[in-house]
Order: C-alpha cells, then structure tokens, then sequence
C-alpha cells in the first residue's frame, strides 16, 4: 500500500495541532491551581534512568508546547553519564540537539520540602 506524503504531512500535523491544544489547556489549569509557581523543571531521563533537564521561568512554559533542546548526546550515555562517542550523537558530531515535546498529562507541582536527609544518613538510637 503507498502512502500518499500529503496525507502524512497532514496526519503529522494534526496530531502536533492536538497536543498543542491539549498542552496549551492543561497550563492554564495548572496556573488556575498553582499561581505562585515561579519556575518549572523540564526533565527527562536518558537511557539509564537518570533525569536530566532544564529549569526555566513560568512565564516561558507556555513556549514549551513546542518543545525544547535537549542535547542528543544524552540518548548516548554510559552508565557513568560519559557520552559514548561511537553512538553518533556527541562532540565529534557537534553535540546536535534534539527537540523533546511535552507529554500531555505530566505537568505537575512538586511540594518543596522543609527537610532534606543527606542519602544514607540514619537515626541512630
């Protein structure tokens, strides 16, 4: 079966015109419930679990709808966080960006802690 390239072109874009109406009502009620966030966090994990990300103002989250860079290089991670050249997607290629869209029904407030424990840190009797 071909596939007509207008009819994808097409598909692609409704598809990013729904996320964008989605993403673009889930920040408004987010603002409507939250009004005092000042900063959001953009995170992701590479391909070993760990977050990386970006922190940036409330006032540009409605500008994520569009998504934002992330560089490629952190789909070619080792364990260590060591960028595996050989993956094609490091410095020797110029550190290429990669642009992450927002996945609909994941933006949410963390509380702030009043008390952070150092990792391993235990009561003792």
């Amino acid at each position: 079966m071909e596939t007509n390239i207008v009819e994808v072109e097409n598909f692609v874009q409704q598809s990013e015109e729904r996320r964008g109406s989605a993403f673009t009502s889930e920040v408004k009620r987010y603002l409507e419930r939250y009004p005092d966030t000042q900063y959001v966090d953009v995170l992701l994990t590479d391909l070993n679990g760990c977050f990386r990300g970006k922190r940036i103002p409330v006032s540009s989250l409605s500008k994520l709808e569009k998504g934002c860079y992330f560089p490629a290089s952190v789909f070619a991670m080792d364990i260590l966080g060591n960028v595996v050249e050989e993956a094609g997607l490091g410095q020797d290629m110029g550190e290429p960006d990669c642009t992450c869209v927002p996945v609909p029904g994941h933006l949410n407030a963390f509380r702030r802690r009043s008390a952070v424990r150092r990792p391993g840190a235990a009561d003792h009797d």
